[in-house]
């Protein structure tokens, strides 16, 4: 006769992986997002212009070296597209659904659409 166990063996907390909160996911998908984004709008940009031809250009007076080009010009396309990409994850993260307004969601029998507690789908939350 086999012995069935009904108790599951606790893993130490070393081993377990740590699961993220939905905000830690978000911050850490738009960094890496955008920092591939921000190396490829690097190496296109960078092929046709030449970073101490700007340093000239400017009328700050800076005086840049080509690595420091290539530095600023990457750190700024990152800055730009975490920033558009945060910008999107708050868009969506607060789109507002029938159910926070009470004058559609005691509206929706009436016009024959049908709302959330009767069964729509209103996708994850």
């Amino acid at each position: 006769m086999s012995e069935r166990r009904d108790t599951v063996p606790v893993a130490d907390e070393e081993e377990s992986p740590r699961v993220w909160r939905r905000k830690q996911r978000d911050i850490a998908n738009v960094l890496w997002v955008s920092f591939l984004t921000a190396s490829a709008a690097t190496m296109i940009f960078f092929a046709s212009v030449d970073p101490e031809i700007l340093s000239g250009n400017n009328t700050l007076g800076w005086e840049i070296s080509r690595q420091g080009g290539y530095a600023l010009g990457f750190f700024g396309f990152w800055a730009l597209t975490a920033a558009t990409g945060f910008l999107c994850v708050l868009l969506v993260r607060t789109e507002r659904r029938a159910r926070d307004f009470p004058a559609l969601r005691s509206g929706a029998g009436q016009s024959g659409r049908k709302g959330p507690e009767d069964g729509a789908h209103q996708g994850d939350s």
